[in-house]
């Protein structure tokens, strides 16, 4: 019998050897991600539970006032931070509510001629009503209705949107009047600022000097000094308007390019108002307002996957638990331990879920026609199979790896038994964990190690275990 054995094992390692060790490793590599693709699927979530996302932006001011008005120049606004948290209101996710903080630096000049006639006083006519500045630090705080449109791009890359709110803001005009050593400032015809007024003053004491960009002048104290008016409040209301696209990288990050026009509630934002002397500058009337052109960022961090991957071990359970602790078979042993799922009805079963198997010959007792010898080739009813015809059946078709390994797992389980023979010692590294003994298991694998050419031994070396094998 164990010459028979090492002539299958040698038509076995002939067939084997004609299979590329490349191809063999591609095979289990498909089996892989086979077996991968086969415990996991995608699915799409019909109702995704949406969470606020997040915005952050920059952009410019510009300020339209009593500057720009009355003097047809253009206002230079500096950059400023745009934050803003939105949440989707409906099923349809056209409208979303905003919550907005808007700050950054407004400025505003006038540089030009003087002309008239005046005196030295402060703010007179003749050199400093057509040369005004002011420079104004907001912080808005706010709430918009945004809704989007149809995209303009298919793919919903590219969609308009419009919003419109109501805001709070705190602003503190304050204007450049002084040079860095406390002169201030004169503007004479010549294009020079100096530190004498130009009509009234010493041209032997007319110093030049220059503009600090320093705003120490307060408007809301000079105007109650000088015009008479009363200390007036530094907050106001704003109605928010925003126009622009939101570029749709990905589901989850989204680019915005927009300009929003903020029309306040105060005449008094660039602290020009109608004075209450005819020699000084009267602002025209209406409220004042700036725009901010911006860019932003949204991050949709903590809404639900629109996709989700599902683990087809438990797609059909409602929880893991149900999973576990289901008897899919109604063995009696839970699917979490059951080896041998799928169980007819009614057949007796071990403690592992596995039918009985009294001759040891790898069929159930429910299955096997014979009660066979121990160590008897059997097919998959259970019935002997002579040498005779094992030889024939080889003569007729070439066995697959998987048939090989399969009749080796199962003379090693008719060959349990271990006898006293010692391992020679060129195959004492075979036995990894050095129980005197090689087992099925580590033998297959110096066989594929042979056949991936990762293996020292020799051909004639793989006979020799072979025939080892089946003597120990």
């Amino acid at each position: 019998m164990a010459v028979f054995y090492k002539k299958l094992m040698f038509a076995a390692a002939v067939m084997l050897a004609e299979m590329a060790p490349t191809a063999a490793q591609s095979d289990e590599s498909a089996d892989d991600e086979s077996a991968v693709s086969l415990l996991t699927h995608t699915d799409t979530v019909k109702n995704p539970v949406y969470m606020p996302v997040i915005g952050l932006g920059t952009g410019y001011f510009a300020f339209h006032g009593e500057l720009k008005d009355a003097y047809r120049s253009l206002t230079v606004g500096k950059p400023g931070v745009r934050v803003n948290v939105a949440s989707y209101i409906g099923q349809t996710h056209r409208l979303r509510a905003n919550l907005v903080f808007l700050t950054g630096n407004v400025y505003g000049t006038q540089r030009t001629l003087p002309k008239g006639q005046g005196g030295d006083g402060i703010w007179n006519l003749s050199d400093t009503v057509n040369n005004l500045n002011f420079k104004s630090t907001i912080y808005s705080f706010g709430f918009n209705l945004h809704y989007s449109f149809q995209p303009l791009i298919k793919g919903k890359y590219l969609t308009p949107f419009v919003s419109v709110g109501l805001e709070t803001m705190s602003f503190n005009s304050k204007a450049d009047c002084y040079d860095k050593n406390g002169l201030r400032y004169h503007y004479w015809s010549d294009g020079t600022i100096r530190t004498v007024n130009e009509l009234t003053g010493d041209p032997n004491n007319a110093s030049l000097t220059q503009r600090d960009y320093t705003y120490e002048t307060d408007w809301r104290t000079f105007n109650k000094n000088q015009n008479g008016l009363k200390n007036y409040s530094n907050f106001s209301f704003a109605l928010p308007i925003d126009i622009g696209f939101d570029i749709n990288v990905s589901d989850r990050v989204t680019v915005r390019t927009a300009t929003s026009l903020h029309y306040t509630f105060t005449d008094l934002f660039d602290g020009i108002t109608p004075a209450a002397k005819k020699t000084e500058y009267q602002g025209k009337k209406g409220n004042d307002l700036f725009t901010f052109s911006y860019i932003s960022l949204h991050l949709d961090l903590f809404s639900q996957d629109k996709i989700k991957v599902v683990e087809e071990l438990f797609a059909n359970a409602d929880d893991f638990d149900m999973a576990m602790y289901d008897d899919e078979d109604n063995d009696g042993i839970f699917d979490g331990w059951d080896e041998c799922p799928g169980t007819p009805a009614n057949v007796p079963v071990d403690s592992l879920g596995c039918p009985f198997d009294k001759d040891g010959d790898g069929v159930p007792d429910y299955l096997d026609r014979q009660v066979s010898r121990t160590g008897a080739v059997v097919d998959e009813f259970g019935v002997e199979v002579t040498d005779a015809t094992i030889v024939e059946l080889l003569g007729q078709s070439a066995l697959g790896r998987k048939d090989v390994e399969a009749y080796l797992s199962r003379s090693q389980a008719r060959t349990r038994a271990r006898g006293s023979l010692p391992i020679p010692a060129k195959f004492k590294s075979i036995d990894k964990n050095n129980d005197g003994y090689i087992s099925f298991d580590e033998m297959l694998k110096t066989i594929d190690a042979y056949f991936d050419g990762t293996s020292g031994f020799s051909h004639a070396d793989i006979r020799e275990l072979n025939g080892f094998f089946f003597d120990q």
